[in-house]
């Protein structure tokens, strides 16, 4: 059950932005509204009524209605390219960044990231809380990351009635959207309720989803999804994840947790995942299993203490970009896992666009030689594919614009 302040903060979201919408047909032309205004980011209504296939008279009735909620507003284009004006100005609508603030955090296993945006993905205020979140309980984790959304807030002078909610990524099974997480590398224990925990300790709404989903949402709404409705993102740092979009629409699966390509099957029996079953591609390409096969080198590290594991993957990229041969053969052979493993990904889905995202993808040189070879020689037609592969090394701010979207897709539509 919901706190008293989470309650209260939905009732005041449903006044401030949103009305009940029965009719399907109506709520899914406003989303299908919205969505056209976030790939084009500007356009006025004859414009939308083309790009949207309805009519134009619709689209000024639910336009109306938006620019009431306050989810859109309008911006008049007076002049041409050449700075004169023709005939009657064409009134062009966008999204309103104003019309609200999203929370967002990433939940990794050394730290936290905590990030205030607008509806535009302007990041107005952030903070990084280190901790080793597998040796904390995950209600004291929800009580580190609540502190810091308060100051957050603070810091950057917003009632904090305008805040939509809260977007929580977190890496493992996390069933969407009771928020329930089934397992993952980052909580102590399994079955963890942890958007109950955070909605009772917040006083905000609250969405959980699995960190590479809201990597893909970021995409969708930020980055590669305005040019492609469809595409899929790997991510790479202390695990490997994947979120799918398809056709505008994030791919979560029967029970919420789909695309776990992180624990797919490459080597039949092969090295031990931390999910506890054998020969899965996140057991030879992540950093953990980068610094277990490092260890038998001579000099070992506790890869299940987080900070530990970060200071021995800056140290292993330093080696092997200044030629160590031992270190460079251990990230060609994580690369070569990776990409055998994206070229399967490619051969069954067929994306336009791949994008390559977390914190391992500022990664050793030899890593990504080997992943794009391993990609090239293991597609279907080989070097004929020619799969577009984009990397994204943003670090936080793509989690930040992922909760963020996380929050849009739940709240404005």
């Amino acid at each position: 059950m919901l706190s008293k302040s989470a309650s209260c903060a939905m009732n005041q979201h449903d006044r401030r932005l949103g009305r009940h919408i029965s009719d399907p047909v109506r709520a899914q032309n406003r989303k299908a509204i919205v969505d056209c205004l976030r790939r084009h980011q500007a356009a006025a209504r004859i414009e939308i009524a083309k790009h949207v296939g309805i009519s134009p008279a619709t689209v000024t009735v639910i336009t109306s209605e938006l620019i009431e909620d306050g989810v859109i507003r309008e911006e008049i284009a007076t002049a041409d390219r050449n700075g004169s004006s023709r005939g009657r100005p064409r009134t062009r609508l966008e999204l309103n960044p104003e019309a609200g603030f999203a929370v967002g955090i990433k939940i990794s296993m050394h730290q936290a990231s905590i990030s205030l945006t607008n509806l535009s993905g302007e990041i107005l205020g952030a903070k990084i809380v280190p901790m080793r979140a597998n040796r904390d309980a995950p209600e004291r984790i929800a009580e580190i990351c609540m502190t810091q959304i308060r100051e957050v807030i603070d810091d950057a002078g917003i009632d904090p009635e305008l805040v939509l909610g809260v977007g929580i990524g977190v890496p493992g099974y996390v069933e969407y959207p009771s928020g329930m997480v089934r397992w993952a590398p980052v909580f102590s224990r399994p079955d963890v309720p942890f958007r109950e925990i955070v909605e009772q300790k917040a006083g905000f709404r609250t969405f959980i989803d699995n960190d590479a989903n809201m990597t893909a949402l970021a995409e969708k709404w930020f980055g590669v999804g305005r040019q492609f409705p469809t595409f899929l993102v790997v991510t790479v740092e202390h695990g490997i994840g994947m979120g799918l979009v398809v056709d505008e629409k994030l791919y979560r699966g029967a029970r919420g947790f789909g695309a776990e390509f992180g624990h797919t099957k490459i080597v039949v029996g092969g090295a031990l995942c931390r999910c506890g079953q054998r020969g899965c591609i996140e057991a030879y390409a992540s950093d953990y299993a980068i610094a277990r096969e490092a260890n038998v080198l001579g000099s070992t590290t506790d890869i299940d203490d987080p900070f530990a594991l970060q200071d021995r993957m800056e140290h292993l990229i330093k080696l092997s970009d200044e030629g160590s041969p031992a270190v460079t053969s251990i990230f060609k052979r994580a690369g070569t896992m990776l990409g055998t493993g994206i070229a399967n990904l490619v051969d069954v889905l067929d994306p336009p666009v791949v994008v390559l995202s977390g914190a391992r993808s500022r990664s050793a040189k030899a890593f990504f030689t080997a992943l794009t070879d391993a990609m090239e020689s293991n597609t279907l037609l080989g070097a004929q594919t020619k799969v577009d592969l984009r990397v994204n090394s943003g670090g936080d701010e793509v989690w930040a614009h992922g909760a963020a979207a996380l929050v849009l897709e739940e709240t404005l539509i």
